[in-house]
């Protein structure tokens, strides 16, 4: 499986070599290759990955710099911005947020599906939803506390991170791409959505993802993703307390199972955010996982693995 063939490499892929005299050859680019082997595999899908040690610098990859689509990969950069707008006073982890059923958002969204029983929650309860369960009305909510998507996207390119863009709410880009109307509040929850979207003809759902496929809204390449990655590690994005907050939330991240954490090493600690597309017809629009994985030795990789418009089986995607 793809998980295993990636995460295998890890434990070899950026090694330091001690210095000697005369210095022994550099070793040898296995990783590279091996990269581009899986690629290979993953088609007609395009598997992007960047993995860059954060102790070196060095980075390897396939498909590094081309833009992905993120999906919920976004919800991470997301409580950067969210976390960071606390660190300078601007709103507070504290602060509460009643809602109303005009704020609930689409498929994956257990606050949601709590609604109306709770409606009040703290925006620090709201990052930990947004990313580690992937919650999109909580992701919604705290976008348009911030300002909206194009802040978000200001935020990053501030920062140097060039190809990071994030266009639509939840609300919109999850029916848009798989060819259902507006969504108004009529599907709360991951079935109704997906019982609408049977509904919808076959040819319609094939489209849309055709379109999602090629859009270049709600993209960053793999190269990208793994720089924010290393910043938020080095605590070059928020504050000490803010950092060591948001890795213990990406710790406990509940979705992807599957992906990096089953394929990292024994011992090894995975910081990490999900990011998954509804699948048309066998293939699916976006399987994603990025994260910090903290190996046993002591090295630190930013792992970042997109795989949009995969034709293989779920298993094999992960």
């Amino acid at each position: 499986m793809l998980k295993r063939a990636l995460l295998a490499l890890l434990p070899f892929a950026l090694g330091a070599c001690q210095s000697e005299a005369p210095p022994p050859a550099p070793p040898a680019d296995t990783v590279t290759p091996a990269l581009e082997a899986l690629a290979q595999k993953a088609e007609p899908g395009v598997l992007g990955v960047a993995i860059l040690d954060l102790g070196t610098g060095d980075m390897k990859g396939v498909n590094a710099d081309k833009p992905m689509p993120m999906q919920s990969v976004f919800k991470l950069p997301l409580a950067i911005a969210v976390m960071d707008a606390a660190d300078k006073g601007k709103l507070s982890l504290d602060d509460t947020v009643s809602l109303t059923k005009d704020r609930l958002s689409v498929a994956h969204s257990p606050i949601a599906e709590a609604f109306p029983e709770r409606t009040d929650y703290t925006i620090e309860e709201l990052i930990r939803a947004a990313v580690a369960q992937s919650d999109n009305t909580a992701a919604d909510v705290l976008m348009k506390r911030i300002g909206g998507p194009q802040v978000l996207t200001g935020f990053f390119r501030q920062r140097g991170i060039e190809s990071f863009r994030v266009d639509r709410y939840e609300y919109e880009l999850q029916p848009q791409s798989v060819g259902l109307p507006e969504f108004t509040g009529q599907w709360i929850g991951t079935d109704a959505m997906m019982e609408a979207k049977e509904q919808v003809p076959i040819e319609a759902q094939r489209a849309a993802l055709r379109i999602y496929l090629a859009d270049p809204r709600d993209r960053v390449s793999p190269a990208d993703m793994a720089r924010i990655l290393s910043m938020l590690a080095k605590g070059q994005l928020l504050s000490p307390a803010s950092t060591e907050k948001l890795m213990e939330i990406l710790e406990s991240t509940t979705t992807g199972t599957d992906r990096l954490k089953a394929g990292a090493p024994a011992n090894a600690t995975v910081y990490h955010k999900t990011g998954t597309g509804a699948s048309v017809d066998g293939v699916a629009s976006a399987i994603n996982d990025v994260g910090i994985i903290a190996l046993p030795d002591g090295r630190r990789l930013a792992v970042s693995p997109f795989l949009p418009g995969s034709h293989l089986p779920p298993q094999q995607r992960a």
